[in-house]
Order: C-alpha cells, then sequence, then structure tokens
C-alpha cells in the first residue's frame, strides 16, 4: 500500500512537472500575425480601409452577398477588410460598384 501511495504521488509530481515545462515553453500563446508595410497581414490582403465598425460590417454583408469571403480587422487607421489574395481582386471590384 505505501508503495503504491509513492509511486502514485511520483506520477502527479512528473505530471505537474510536465505540465509546467509545457507552459513555461508555450505559454506565450500565438501574438497573431503584423501587418506589413501595405498593411497584409499574412497570406489576407487589404481590399478596403473604413473608419467605423458599421461602415465595415455593411461593407461585408455586400461581399457577402457576391460570394466574396472578407474578415475585419481593427487597425490604427481604422477598420481593414482583409480577402485571401484569391478573392482579393473580386472584393476590390465588388466594392468599387459601390
Amino acid at each position: 500500500m505505501v508503495g503504491s501511495i509513492g509511486e502514485l504521488l511520483l506520477a502527479m509530481a512528473f505530471v505537474v512537472m510536465l505540465i509546467g515545462l509545457l507552459r513555461w515553453t508555450f505559454g506565450q500563446g500565438p501574438q497573431g500575425a503584423l501587418p506589413d508595410e501595405h498593411g497584409d497581414v499574412g497570406l489576407l490582403e487589404t481590399v478596403a480601409v473604413v473608419p467605423t465598425r458599421e461602415a465595415a460590417d455593411l461593407l461585408v454583408a455586400k461581399l457577402a452577398r457576391e460570394r466574396v469571403r472578407v474578415t475585419v480587422s481593427r487597425g490604427e487607421e481604422g477598420w481593414r477588410l482583409l480577402a485571401f489574395p484569391g478573392d482579393a481582386d473580386d472584393a476590390r471590384l465588388v466594392l468599387r460598384s459601390t
């Protein structure tokens, strides 16, 4: 009985140590991509910048009706609509017709 309690405590200590090591190694989590000089983030390209979230939501809804996928990101200059390169030209075309 004493041996099994000692083994259990040793196993628990090992798990706690492993959790601590993993948290220390990977604890920061993803920090997100930073925009480059053109405002692009990773694979995404900026297709429009608007001053308010409401304006961004209206444009996203319009693009969704045309089946163009975009995402919204808050930037220093306002709300940015971002699209993958394959959708960026279509998004710009739809937005120009606004």
